[in-house]
């Protein structure tokens, strides 16, 4: 009778341990599933860093565009539209895009001096410009044959000159070894100064395309450039 007693005792401790051992996995499982699979504290911050990191410092509600990562003159991470992105996902080169966007610019800050030149200061003093209007939008389908053939012939040597530069493999953009009055040697002597001065240019030639935007819209609509012109 001893013998049996001892065996129902041991059959129940073995069924509570049973029962202990379900109800704790059950709850485990429960406290998971609604609270998602747990990650150590580090990986768990490393995230957080790089989303902050990855943030444009020209539009900080904007992740930085990944192809800019500040190594050029002027990278401020502004790409709100991803050309950048496309670009190099399509094997371009943002070398060759930052020639053309210093062109683009040089050409502008020429555009906005010639914009308003001609109201201020006259016309060139020849035969040819005699009937040619101040308005540059007007004064465009005015010129001569003969003005507008050289003009042409002029952009077309220049153009070729440049191509034979950009192209080559260790080509920087924007120079071009055009410097007549020798202002690198004075005032680019070093590194630093060099990178200097091209970030004003490339603030500069972003205002002007800007600007001359304007100049084009506003002469369009108005007339005129500025009211007093």
């Amino acid at each position: 009778a001893s013998e049996l007693a001892v065996a129902r005792s041991l059959l129940v401790l073995r069924v509570s341990d049973a029962a202990a051992a379900a109800m704790i996995s059950i709850t485990a499982m429960t406290a998971t599933a609604f609270s998602g699979p747990s990650l150590p504290v580090g990986r768990a911050a490393a995230p957080a860093i790089s989303m902050m990191a990855e943030r444009s410092a020209s539009i900080p509600f904007l992740n930085k565009p990944p192809a800019l990562d500040g190594s050029m003159v002027g990278d401020v991470g502004f790409d709100p539209l991803g050309f950048s992105t496309t670009i190099t996902e399509l094997g371009g080169d943002l070398n060759y895009v930052r020639e053309a966007e210093l062109m683009h610019g040089r050409q502008a800050m020429l555009a906005t001096v010639g914009f308003v030149f001609p109201s201020i200061f006259g016309k060139i003093p020849s035969d040819w410009s005699a009937s040619v209007s101040t308005d540059p939008l007007v004064a465009q389908y005015q010129l001569p044959g003969t003005v507008l053939g050289q003009l042409i012939f002029s952009i077309a040597v220049a153009e070729g000159i440049r191509a034979s530069i950009i192209f080559k493999k260790d080509s920087v953009p924007g120079e071009h070894g055009f410097d007549p009055a020798g202002f690198i040697p004075k005032f680019c002597n070093t590194p630093e100064k060099m990178a200097e001065m091209k970030l004003k240019e490339l603030k500069h030639c972003r205002i002007a395309m800007i600007a001359i935007t304007g100049f084009f819209f506003q002469e369009t609509i108005t007339g005129h450039v500025v009211p007093f012109l």
